[in-house]
């Protein structure tokens, strides 16, 4: 269980913690199933778009909120006393990496790739480009948020 900090609404801060890990569920939830989606549009080109729209769509209407909500909820722990261990503080900079990362390259990239397939078909060299990329760097932000979430769970201290 995670108790109030001293001095904290117990109420509030349970809220909080809720709002934490169900959208971090909901988040993590969203973004692993990209991969069935956009591994099965492979397998079936005539869907890629549907697809890849699909993934864009979630990814901006629910896994992203999802995420911003996590931080906030985050951050109004740490406003209610939570104190900042070592883990944390890792765990606040991969988050803050990811999170720049996600609406900076990840989402532009995806609404790219979604027109050039549109524009040039699923095997011009420019989308196969835009896909690997788009792959390597979803690969590289789904590391980092399960090295997050173990984070959380282990809890490790660093110094």
């Amino acid at each position: 269980m995670h108790p109030a900090p001293d001095g904290a609404n117990p109420t509030l801060y349970i809220v909080l913690v809720a709002l934490h890990i169900l959208g971090t569920i909901i988040a993590i939830g969203f973004n692993f199933s990209y991969v069935a989606w956009i591994q099965r549009a492979t397998n079936s080109p005539q869907h890629l778009e549907f697809a890849l729209r699909g993934v864009k769509f979630l990814d901006d209407w629910v896994a992203n909120p999802c995420y911003l909500l996590v931080g906030a909820s985050g951050l109004g722990m740490v406003l209610l006393g939570k104190p900042i261990a070592s883990f944390l503080w890792v765990a606040i900079a991969l988050y803050v990496i990811a999170m720049v990362v996600a609406y900076a390259v990840y989402t532009p990239l995806l609404g790219r790739q979604i027109r050039v397939l549109a524009a040039n078909g699923p095997n011009s060299i420019e989308y196969q480009q835009l896909a690997t990329r788009s792959n390597v760097i979803g690969a590289m932000m789904g590391v980092m948020v399960v090295v997050i979430v173990l984070l959380k769970i282990f809890e490790p201290t660093f110094w």
